[in-house]
């Protein structure tokens, strides 16, 4: 039998961040979990759907932000508002890792 090893994605805070992960091991109430998607993987609609059920489920609040533009003016608005997600939320989901 084969051997399989999982790699952890995460990577320590930047020097000097004040970011606090949520501590998730007292659950999600009163969590706000952001679910950022992307317009050209349309499967992954489904994914979010399902999972937002699950997470409002266990008390969660949800914030969705759908990435469209990327480049020219429209671009640096669609990051100016992706900050703005991204301050609005505990923690959140941006995509699979594949």
């Amino acid at each position: 039998m084969g051997r399989l090893v999982i790699l952890d994605p995460t990577a320590p805070p930047a020097a000097g961040d004040s970011w606090v992960p949520p501590r998730l091991n007292g659950g999600l109430q009163g969590l706000t979990v952001g679910l950022r998607l992307d317009r050209s993987w349309r499967c992954y609609e489904i994914v979010l759907d399902a999972w937002e059920s699950l997470f409002r489920r266990d008390g969660a609040a949800i914030q969705r932000f759908v990435v469209d533009a990327r480049v020219s003016g429209a671009g640096e608005q669609m990051r100016t508002d992706l900050a703005a997600w991204s301050r609005l939320v505990d923690c959140a989901v941006i995509g699979l890792g594949n």
